[in-house]
């Protein structure tokens, strides 16, 4: 998944997602607030992304420790699968019930930026998305170019 396109949040608080993600998403998603937006997966996806936060110095999650284990059910409880309907929507208003505030409290109320970034995609408020990508271009220019 690769772009950024505008949206905006219809009155139940659903998303219709952008045709070509839709295409790569299938019948669910998996949301989880991170980073000053919500990231949404495949389930398989899902899974892969988390296990790769465990994997570091050759290590992977290790159920007999309390660190990992604590970690991961934080992630698991702060994560929401959605059904996809038949028009290409997700319900961005079934996080209230999950997680009272996050939503709001991310700026997802009506103008909306969602973003595709390689194996998942991303809901921005907007305006966050705009001075997000603001810093990106310094950073790109530093990354593009050695002087």
């Amino acid at each position: 998944m690769f772009g950024a396109k505008r949206c905006n949040l219809d009155a139940k608080l659903r998303l219709t997602l952008p045709a070509d993600f839709r295409k790569e998403l299938g019948e669910s998603v998996c949301l989880i607030p991170f980073n000053d937006c919500l990231y949404g997966f495949t389930p398989e996806n899902y899974r892969a992304w988390v296990e790769s936060l465990f994997e570091r110095d050759g290590h992977h999650f290790d159920a007999r420790s309390r660190k990992d284990v604590r970690l991961r059910r934080g992630i698991s409880a702060s994560t929401v699968q959605l059904d996809v309907d038949s028009a290409g929507r997700i319900a961005l208003g079934k996080l209230d019930s999950y997680q009272p505030g996050k939503r709001e409290g991310l700026g997802l109320v009506k103008d909306v930026t969602v973003i595709g970034d390689w194996d998942h995609f991303e809901v921005w408020n907007t305006q966050r998305w705009q001075e997000e990508q603001e810093s990106y271009e310094n950073d790109l220019d530093g990354l593009l170019f050695d002087d």
